[in-house]
């Protein structure tokens, strides 16, 4: 295991190695969470302005988000640190044809940035970083006036999970928390002026769209638990507030 974290970041792909890479670039459909990431990428693609808007994606890994940004017909950067990552990356890219999508080797928290891009977007990337200031400062120098930044991360209680210990022990890398509100402190540090947490979409979805209805009694028992899957979706986000949302931000 690297005793930098920073450098397992670097090796995590070239450790996983060919398998393990290719189960990442057909993300999100050879992941478990396939559905959430679906939604979620359905989110990302609303919340952001029409293409060609130009749109960052730090910590991309192999690049599925930022190909799926670039098909969808944004012009696109995926920076990460891992020269495999990128390297697969780009090979992906360039047999697709994708020449409105970058791929970029570099350490996310030292981009110096050009306020050119309308949308950053961290996915489940920030919670790896060394310094998550210095990234978040990274994501800020980067978009224009009134740019966006768009984060999903895992939030309290994640560093502490099983599976995140697993891979902290194998790889070496760093596996944070990440709640929002720390998120949002370091973001209004960094000089984002405004905030808005949003539920993500599975979180209805799973509650609202259920194969259970093959089994009610009648329609009108139908419509009953649809009425109590879409009651639960919002007692879940309003009262319980799930640590898995989005946070989006305005520079």
């Amino acid at each position: 295991m690297p005793i930098d974290p920073k450098q397992g970041e670097r090796e995590y792909y070239a450790r996983i190695g060919e398998a393990g890479i290719t189960h990442a670039q057909g993300k999100p459909f050879t992941d478990e969470k396939c559905n959430r990431n679906l939604g979620n990428l359905t989110a990302i693609f609303n919340l952001l302005p029409e293409p060609p808007a130009k749109v960052i994606e730090f910590g991309c890994g192999v690049g599925w988000m930022s190909i799926m940004l670039a098909r969808r017909g944004f012009t696109t950067t995926g920076v990460d640190i891992s020269p495999d990552a990128i390297a697969a990356a780009t090979a992906q890219r360039d047999a697709l044809g994708l020449d409105h999508l970058d791929f970029v080797l570099a350490d996310y928290e030292e981009i110096v940035g050009d306020a050119s891009y309308d949308a950053a977007i961290f996915y489940e990337a920030l919670h790896h970083a060394e310094n998550e200031a210095d990234a978040i400062a990274s994501a800020y120098r980067s978009l224009k006036p009134g740019g966006i930044m768009i984060a999903f991360e895992p939030g309290k209680g994640h560093g502490d999970t099983t599976e995140a210990k697993q891979v902290v022990a194998e790889f070496g890398v760093h596996e944070k928390d990440m709640p929002i509100p720390e998120i949002v402190r370091l973001a209004t540090a960094a000089g984002f002026r405004r905030h808005l947490t949003l539920p993500q979409p599975w979180d209805f979805m799973r509650t609202v769209y259920r194969p259970s209805y093959a089994h009610a009694k009648s329609s009108s028992d139908a419509r009953g638990k649809f009425i109590l899957g879409v009651f639960r979706a919002f007692r879940r986000f309003f009262f319980q507030r799930p640590d898995l949302s989005f946070v989006v931000l305005w520079k």
